[in-house]
Formats: C-alpha cells, structure tokens, sequence
C-alpha cells in the first residue's frame, strides 16, 4: 500500500515557521515604523509620507502577516486531521 497523508509532527513544524515568520515581518516593521514617529520632520510632507507609511502597514504589511498566520492555522489543523485519521485505523 503507498503511503498517503502527511507527517503530522513535520506539518506543525513547518506550520510553526510561517507563524513565526509572521511574527518576525511585525518586528520588522515596528522598528521603523517607531523611528519614523520620532523624526524631525514637520510639514505636509511629513504627514503625508506617515500616512502613506502607515496605510502601506495596515493594508499590506498586515494583510500578509494575517495570510501567514491563516495558513499556519490550516496547516496545523491538517495535521490534527492526519493525526485523527491516522490514529482510527
């Protein structure tokens, strides 16, 4: 018989990686993120270039994080299916 289905323990370590890569990108992002509300820098540039930067983050900086973590959680669920499936026969 071949084998189908999936290493469940291998899926939730690679499921483990995409959360954690989405993790690392909002660290990323912090960090200039944070400079920039500290710079000197006064003027309808300013505050247009923050505006952009900020909307650049909350569409998509997060709209990736936010697929990252979906993905994550459906790969982990796979792997509780794998196991479930696995464990009844």
């Amino acid at each position: 018989m071949a084998f189908k289905g999936m290493n469940p323990d291998e899926g939730r370590e690679v499921a483990s990686e995409i959360s954690e890569l989405g993790s690392l990108i909002t660290e990323l992002i912090d960090a200039p993120t944070t400079v920039l509300g500290g710079i000197e820098w006064v003027g309808p540039d300013y505050d247009a270039f923050l505006e952009e930067w900020n909307s650049f983050v909350s569409n998509q900086i997060n709209g990736i994080v936010e697929a990252l973590t979906a993905r994550s959680e459906a790969l982990n669920q796979h792997s509780e299916q794998q196991d479930t499936t696995s464990n009844q026969g």
